[in-house]
C-alpha cells in the first residue's frame, strides 16, 4: 500500500459547545472536552483510521513527546516529532450551531524544520499532504523548496491552505506563490474566494453543508452533494475530509472514489464532539 506524510501542526484542542446562548460577563453552561488536535494531526489519524499507511511529521514540547505519540499511536498514525522548549500548540474552538471561532496560540508548532527534508527523505512515501498552518511565518522559497523536494522523491503533493485570516497575514500574492505548483488543493469556500482555482491541477473545495466543487486547471468540472446528517459538531469535519480523500488515494482509487469517500468521512465527523475519529 503507498505510504502517506502528513506534515503540520500538533494542538491541544479545548472544545467549548454552549447549551444556551452566551451572556457576557457571567456564566453560561456548556459543554467542554479536551483532546489533541490541530488540522494536520487530525487528518492524519482520520486517514489511518481508513486503512491508510500513514506517518506524521510536526514538533512539540520535550515533556509531550511521549504523550503525543502514545496518542497517534493509538489511532495507528507512526510519529517523526521534532522537540521544542516551547509549550505544545493549543487551541480554544467555541462552537456555535455550524460556525466556530477559534483562540489559537502556535507554540512548538513554529518551530517545526522543514529545511532539513530533502528529496531522499520523501522517496518513502507516495503522497504528502501539508497543512497550511505549517507555512505561516515562513519564507516563500522555503515553501516552494518543500514541495519541489517532495514532488522530486516521487510524491504527490496534497495542501490545505488552512486558514483564510493567516493567508491575508501571509500575504495573498505570495501565499499563491508558494504553493503554486502543489498537485491538489483543498481549500474551504472562504480561502477558495481568496486563491481561485488556477494554483494547482486540481482544486477541491469544502463548501460544508453545501457539498464539494471539483476544479482541474481552473475549470469547475464537477459538484457532489454532501451527506444529510444531524451535526453535533463540526469541528475538524474539513479535516475529516481531507484525511478520507488522501486515504483513498492512497488505497489506489481515483479521485472520484476519494472524494466520496472525503464525504461520508466528513458526515461522520459532524456526528461526534471534537475532530478525531472515534473508536
Amino acid at each position: 500500500m503507498p505510504n502517506v506524510l502528513v506534515i503540520g501542526d500538533v494542538i491541544d484542542d479545548i472544545i467549548v459547545v454552549p447549551k444556551e446562548p452566551i451572556r457576557v460577563n457571567t456564566d453560561t453552561d456548556s459543554s467542554i472536552q479536551q483532546t489533541l488536535g490541530g488540522s494536520a494531526s487530525n487528518i492524519a489519524c482520520w486517514a489511518a483510521s481508513l486503512g491508510a499507511d500513514v506517518t506524521f511529521l510536526g514538533c512539540v514540547n520535550s515533556k509531550d513527546e511521549f504523550r503525543v505519540t502514545e496518542q497517534f499511536a493509538s489511532l495507528k498514525v507512526k510519529t517523526i516529532l521534532q522537540l521544542s522548549d516551547q509549550p505544545t500548540g493549543s487551541l480554544v474552538v467555541l462552537v456555535d450551531g455550524e460556525n466556530r471561532s477559534m483562540l489559537t496560540d502556535r507554540g512548538a508548532n513554529k518551530e517545526l524544520d522543514i529545511k532539513s527534508l530533502n528529496y531522499i527523505f520523501f522517496t518513502n512515501f507516495d503522497y504528502v499532504f501539508i497543512s497550511g498552518y505549517t507555512f505561516f511565518g515562513r519564507e516563500v522559497i522555503e515553501i516552494k523548496d518543500l514541495i519541489y523536494e517532495a514532488q522530486h522523491g516521487g510524491a504527490m503533493v496534497l495542501i490545505d491552505p488552512g486558514s483564510s485570516g493567516y493567508i491575508k497575514d501571509f500575504g495573498l500574492e505570495d501565499f499563491k506563490n508558494a504553493i503554486y505548483a502543489s498537485d491538489i488543493l483543498i481549500p474551504n469556500k472562504e480561502e477558495f474566494d481568496l486563491l481561485g482555482a488556477t494554483l494547482s491541477q486540481i482544486t477541491v473545495v469544502k463548501n460544508g453543508s453545501a457539498g464539494v466543487d471539483v476544479y482541474a486547471e481552473g475549470i469547475k468540472m464537477q459538484t457532489y452533494p454532501s451527506e444529510k446528517v444531524e451535526a453535533v459538531d463540526p469541528t475538524g469535519a474539513g479535516d475529516a475530509f481531507a484525511g478520507g480523500l488522501v486515504a483513498t488515494l492512497a488505497n489506489e482509487q481515483p479521485l472520484d472514489q476519494a472524494i466520496k469517500a472525503g464525504i461520508s468521512t466528513a458526515a461522520k465527523a459532524v456526528q461526534t464532539i471534537g475532530a478525531r475519529p472515534q473508536f
